[in-house]
């Protein structure tokens, strides 16, 4: 028997003690073990494999995905180095990637419950909600007693708002791990989206009980306490998540509107500044450009984009004008449906839609997302101005033809109302109202009512009318969901704007048009009883144990005893 052969024989016990060093943690013992090993079979997939994953434990991501991929081409039965590949991938931010390994791997693997997990993350990741809540589904559905399936499952129900079963899942995770402190963590987290804010802090008590250090828990322990209004523990829970997790984003987002909510606005726009990292604002495009930071303009050509919801959009153009009067230029990308408003309000600018790619814009030097002008021109109070008025510019045209449609309406105070937003949400609920809560506002003599409620609204609307005997006039041709220029038109001729936080409240003062806001007080009105940025809007707050019943018939009892 020759050398060769003896060594060969001996293939099986090293592989053995590469595996057994490997479990115990001995890293270095276990990569001689599989070198010497792969001397005698380079192109045996389980040693492959095996080298891939201590080198994974090593941080030598390259050289692991390197052995993931050969153990697979080598062998597509290997199914599990596949899955490795795409958590690696996922790991390296490389989603689409990772999506594609973990598919590879479910080819011959579909009954593997963790291979749809890590598909489901892949596909979170890319911000396919809808796709990554049906794999999980898969992944618990092969494995109900799959902790971390269970638990993302739990997550993805509760971004979906189908918060009843989001609780139930993560209960069944916490069942089976009671002392895992991310399981603790994540109920809680359920019961935080559902508003029982001291149930949840229990939960993240427990988790930080088992590991003191977790970051996470910290953060949202934070979020806890500052809803329940302890505004110091929070801000000092948040300062230690971020001693233990210096790049936690959502941590710095949450001290920053905490920061923002107590009027200290330059540490606050500087931790809003992590709105994206965090996951908290959507359509981070990110030209391809350097950034604006508030240096010299002069001879610069900036480009401003629309980053969040057109509520947002509005209140921050209130800093357009500044920036246009810095720069060489100005291009504000925005939402379409806001084009010809500001193209009309921002006339030294070039206004046009906003696009969805991140290359580079050629017209333009810098960027900046638009919420992100505050840092720049809105460092303390004292640089709002505080004359009434609004900055957008409706279409004069089409505001003499609603004055004339108005006048029909006859004699009377002409009242725009809106009531809820479009997106209802169980944590948003509580901020709005439903129609038949008016009944006090619509029994209050010599007001005339005009429909600004976006959305599908026309059943409220109807019975509304019949309970309380009221007409709240509407018009079929003005469509106030895409048509912005023409609500701009319509509300320019009414006496008052009656609102919760949605766009409708915010186009309304933008214009100077008087509003009256109701609902609880938010991070905008920065440390102050008003909010600085629309001089127009009145606010109606709740009281001590007032809800927005309470509110919307205070607001009645103050339009009885008009002028506003």
């Amino acid at each position: 028997m020759s050398p060769d052969d003896v060594s060969r024989n001996d293939l099986p016990g090293l592989t053995a003690q590469a595996a057994r060093h490997h479990a115990q943690g001995q890293l270095a013992e276990a990569v001689t073990a599989y070198i010497d090993a792969l001397r005698l079979d380079r192109r045996n997939p389980v040693l492959l494999y095996g080298f891939g994953l201590v080198l994974r434990d090593l941080g030598q991501v390259e050289g692991a995905a390197t052995c993931f991929e050969a153990a697979f081409a080598l062998d597509p039965a290997c199914v599990d180095a596949a899955d490795s590949l795409g958590t690696l991938r996922a790991g390296q931010g490389r989603f689409a990637e990772a999506e594609a390994c973990h598919r590879a791997a479910l080819a011959r693997g579909a009954d593997r419950a963790t291979f749809w997990n890590n598909l489901a993350n892949a596909l979170s990741r890319q911000g396919r909600a809808a796709a990554a809540l049906a794999a999980w589904q898969r992944a618990v559905l092969f494995d109900p007693a799959l902790p971390e399936g269970l638990s993302n499952l739990g997550g993805g129900l509760r971004d979906a708002e189908r918060l009843d079963e989001a609780e139930r899942a993560h209960r069944r995770a916490l069942r089976l791990t009671p002392d895992k402190p991310q399981a603790n963590n994540n109920f809680g987290h359920a019961l935080q989206a559902r508003l029982r804010h001291a149930e949840a802090a229990r939960w993240f008590r427990r988790a930080l009980a088992l590991d003191p250090g977790y970051a996470a828990a910290l953060c949202n322990l934070g979020l806890a306490v500052q809803r329940l209004g302890d505004r110091a523990w929070a801000d000092r829970l948040y300062g230690r998540a971020l001693r233990v997790s210096p790049g936690l984003a959502l941590a710095h987002f949450n001290r920053g509107l905490l920061r923002l909510e107590r009027g200290e606005l330059a540490e606050g726009w500087a931790g809003y500044g992590w709105r994206f990292a965090s996951g908290q604002a959507g359509g981070a495009r990110q030209p391809r450009m350097p950034a604006w930071r508030g240096e010299d303009l002069a001879g610069k050509r900036l480009l401003i984009w629309g980053e969040q919801g057109v509520g947002d959009t509005i209140l921050f153009s209130s800093l357009c004008a500044e920036a246009i009067a810095r720069a060489r230029s100005v291009v504000i990308e925005t939402d379409r449906r806001l084009v010809p408003l500001f193209a009309r309000s921002f006339p030294a600018a070039l206004v046009r839609p906003q696009r969805s790619d991140a290359g580079g814009v050629p017209d333009c030097d810098l960027h900046t997302p638009i919420g992100s002008l505050a840092r720049v021109f809105r460092r303390d109070l004292s640089t709002f101005a505080g004359a009434a008025g609004g900055w957008l510019v409706p279409d004069p045209v089409r505001v003499a033809v609603w004055r004339e449609r108005v006048a029909v309406l006859g004699p009377g105070l002409r009242v725009g109302i809106g009531w809820r937003s479009a997106l209802m949400t169980e944590s948003r609920r509580a901020a709005y109202s439903r129609l038949d809560q008016w009944g006090a506002l619509f029994a209050v003599p010599g007001l005339v009512f005009v429909n600004l409620q976006y959305g599908a609204c026309e059943a409220e609307r109807i019975a509304a009318e019949a309970r309380f005997g009221v007409a709240i006039h509407r018009w079929d041709d003005l469509d106030l969901t895409d048509d912005f220029d023409g609500t701009a038109a319509l509300m320019a001729n009414l006496d008052l704007v009656i609102a919760p936080a949605t766009a409708v409240g915010e186009l309304a003062a933008a214009l100077g048009v008087p509003v009256w806001r109701f609902g609880g007080r938010d991070w905008t009105q920065l440390g102050s009883a008003v909010r600085p940025w629309f001089p127009a809007q009145r606010l109606f707050q709740p009281r001590h144990r007032e809800d927005v019943f309470d509110v919307l018939n205070r607001m009645a009892e103050q339009l009885r005893r008009r002028p506003i």
